[in-house]
């Protein structure tokens, strides 16, 4: 490995202004080729300057994924394989999004989002804390083990990286959407500040699971129960 510590630690930094530059042309283009400069600069066969131009002309991918993504590439540059760069450039930023969004966006920040409000009811301030901190550890460990792979085993590490976080696994995770929204509108009904009863409760976290088992995204589901807690709780 070409890289020493202080490098990727450089990149692994910047990759999370990646976004900073986001534009409707190039998209994460700008972000993403400043965070790989650090490692061109010890990698690139012909010069930092030329080989950031590879990588300014458009990129997308989940925010998450991309240090994935750039240690792909970086172990290509090291290696000189600079048409496989070309023909992956697309494909596995597409691939790692579609995981990424689904996996983060899609399924662990609703669960995240009814854990808090379990907290708030249960007047348990430090537990929001606790559910940042778990969050969080999951964000940074798929940065750090994304690269990590990226770099050590090129294309092979982002596979990896896509099976850990797979959409068959995502989707056992999102099972605890409805149990956990069920959780929220039960604990309306001992929480002071709502005061619904149970059987109302029941019905709604029924209609959840019902809605969850014909395949009604898990999206919808969150958010529905969501609102619904709001407005009872505006009505109430």
């Amino acid at each position: 490995m070409r890289l020493s510590k202080g490098t990727i630690a450089k990149i692994l930094w910047r990759s999370f202004f990646v976004q900073g530059s986001w534009n409707f042309k190039g998209m994460q283009n700008i972000g993403f080729a400043y965070a790989m400069i650090p490692g061109l600069k010890r990698l690139a066969a012909d010069g930092p300057d030329r080989a950031v131009s590879r990588y300014v002309k458009f990129s997308n991918t989940h925010p998450y994924m991309a240090p994935t993504v750039m240690g792909v590439f970086l172990k290509l540059e090291e290696q000189g394989d600079l048409e496989t760069i070309e023909k992956l450039k697309q494909t596995i930023a597409s691939s790692l999004a579609a995981i990424g969004d689904t996996f983060f966006w899609a399924t662990l920040k609703p669960i995240i989002a009814l854990l808090f409000l379990l907290t708030v009811m249960a007047d348990r301030i430090w537990g929001i804390a606790l559910v940042l901190v778990a969050y969080n550890a999951v964000h940074l460990w798929t940065m750090i083990r994304g690269f990590s792979h990226g770099y050590q085993k090129g294309p092979g590490g982002a596979l990896e990286i896509g099976k850990i976080l797979s959409l068959d696994r995502t989707r056992r995770i999102s099972y605890s959407i409805p149990l956990l929204a069920g959780m929220v509108i039960g604990a309306l009904s001992q929480w002071e500040n709502a005061g619904t009863g149970l059987p109302v409760s029941l019905v709604i976290f029924l209609a959840s699971a019902a809605a969850f088992r014909f395949k009604i995204g898990t999206f919808w589901i969150f958010y529905g129960v969501f609102t619904l807690t709001l407005i009872w709780t505006i009505i109430r």
